[in-house]
């Protein structure tokens, strides 16, 4: 079962991402480039999570650099943001496996993510094959 399925499905994803943007808003270190992101902001990271989890073939809307980059000039901004969508993506569940592969997902995103283009993936291992790894 891919983590798309195990994650909710569309529906989950598109509520996750809605409550992600409200957490980032009341986030001090993220309130000023919320701002900034265009309205389709949600729509498009939401379509960008279900193709990366394995719910869609394709995914052809912004880039995710574009997406992600106004949210994470730094690492560490990047590891805040992938906690905020842990929170929202696993929720109540608090299941450690489920947790453990979306954030490896997210390590993938990265190298696209962090806009000082100083972070390179040190495993070298394609999302196919951490999904492996964690399944």
């Amino acid at each position: 079962m891919t983590l798309y399925m195990r994650l909710g499905g569309r529906p989950a994803i598109v509520d996750a991402v809605e409550r992600l943007s409200s957490r980032l808003n009341h986030d001090a270190s993220f309130s000023d480039a919320t701002k900034q992101l265009p309205e389709i902001w949600q729509e498009d990271f939401a379509e960008f999570l279900i193709f990366l989890s394995g719910g869609a073939p394709f995914y052809d809307s912004s880039p995710i650099s574009t997406l992600l980059s106004p949210l994470c000039p730094t690492d560490e901004a990047f590891d805040v943001l992938v906690d905020h969508l842990a929170a929202v993506l696993i929720g109540r569940t608090r299941s450690v496996r489920l947790e453990a592969e979306m954030r490896l997902m997210m390590e993938h995103v990265r190298p696209y993510a962090v806009s000082d283009g100083s972070t390179e993936d040190a495993t070298g291992a394609t999302l196919s094959q951490a999904s492996n790894a964690v399944a």
